[in-house]
């Protein structure tokens, strides 16, 4: 009988978040599970789902408009039906919203099957919360069966916090690189924004959120640009959007900086720029730092608690900087778009981060 898998997660606009339940899903999909998606948040407004992994049950929660003291109970009742309905071998929680309905659900379903929660950032970042809503989140970090934590960081921060017993806490890498991945990225694109220069260009792909700190790209990218012809694209969009448009303008960037807006696919982009750049003052793990060794693209990125510098092994990968030194991170890219670098090393490293690989890790805590 085939085993049965359900990944509770508020929404799946929830950037990389939603990427790797994704990812996860498609691997476990390919391997003959019954994978179901629930999104516990009923006001997000969710992206089409028929471009999602074929076989891919997904099930969003009815939206509740009560006090956010009362939704999670309301949605752990939901849950509930869904949980008894499907009797799931194991569930995974991701986000704290998502975490505390999913913990609730799964004692009143008498803890029938594994509960695990995926950690992706450290702790101490993300418990922004009133004291209610950190009690909760404390509660079921403290009932799961194990917690996945996806860097050596967010790892120690839960050590840290001692809400469960050190051999509860496994560090498993992210499952970034799935069938689909490859096959998105060797689609053609067509931009006249791409065609109407020969002159390379940088790209950085993420969010735009003063976390991902793309101020401090830009304002290195106005040095890069003084000293050499290229070019900037910033893929994604977010609450920084206006301020970022506006740091473009006054460092008079308008003609070679590029701001399209998030992408379904933005691939063809990553394989055809010169440099990848992650600017982040934190990072949970960095998939797309992955990602783009894969198409063997030259990567600078800053040195900020998480993946990255696990990812690159310190600099052997891929360049970094201090987090928020424009100068610093100027210069790598400089170095970078003058070297030649051989590809052969980053896309092997990349590998280390195939879906087939770090769900065989996964399946190690979720359904032994």
């Amino acid at each position: 009988m085939a085993r049965k898998f359900i990944i509770c997660i508020p929404s799946l606009r929830m950037g990389g978040a939603a990427k790797i339940a994704l990812n996860l899903s498609e691997q476990y999909l390919e391997e003959g599970m019954e994978v179901t998606i629930i999104l516990t948040d009923g006001n997000s407004n969710d992206p089409d789902f028929s471009a999602l992994p074929e076989g891919l049950r997904v099930i969003k929660l009815p939206r509740i408009d009560m006090h956010h003291f009362i939704r999670p109970f309301i949605n752990a009742y939901q849950l509930l039906k869904y949980f008894r309905q499907i009797k799931p071998d194991a569930i995974l929680g991701v986000r704290h919203d998502a975490t505390i309905i999913a913990a609730l659900a799964w004692k009143l379903n008498g803890r029938k099957g594994r509960f695990v929660i995926r950690d992706i950032n450290p702790i101490t970042k993300t418990l922004n919360r009133n004291a209610v809503m950190v009690a909760m989140i404390k509660s079921a970090y403290r009932s799961a069966s194990a917690v996945i934590a996806n860097s050596d960081d967010v790892a120690q921060a839960l050590r840290e916090k001692n809400w469960l017993p050190a051999e509860k806490i496994h560090k498993i890498d992210n499952p970034v690189l799935t069938k689909s991945f490859y096959k998105k990225s060797q689609m053609e694109v067509s931009d006249p924004w791409l065609d109407a220069s020969s002159s390379p260009f940088v790209i950085t792909i993420g969010r735009l959120d003063k976390m991902k700190d793309q101020a401090t790209l830009i304002r290195a990218f106005a040095l890069v640009r003084a000293k050499t012809e290229a070019r900037l694209m910033l893929v994604g969009d977010g609450p920084e959007r206006p301020t970022l448009r506006k740091l473009v303008k006054d460092l008079k960037l308008e003609e070679s900086v590029a701001l399209p807006g998030a992408m379904q696919n933005p691939y063809p982009y990553l394989k055809r720029a010169a440099v990848f750049v992650l600017s982040s003052k934190y990072e949970g793990f960095g998939n797309v730092l992955v990602e783009a060794l894969s198409l063997g693209k030259p990567v600078v990125s800053s040195a900020c608690t998480g993946g990255p510098a696990y990812i690159l092994q310190s600099g052997k990968f891929g360049s970094l900087f201090p987090v928020g030194d424009h100068e610093a991170l100027a210069q790598q890219i400089l170095l970078a778009l003058a070297k030649q670098q051989d590809p052969e090393p980053l896309i092997r490293r990349s590998k280390d981060f195939s879906a087939e690989v770090i769900a065989g890790a996964y399946g190690k805590v979720l359904f032994n």
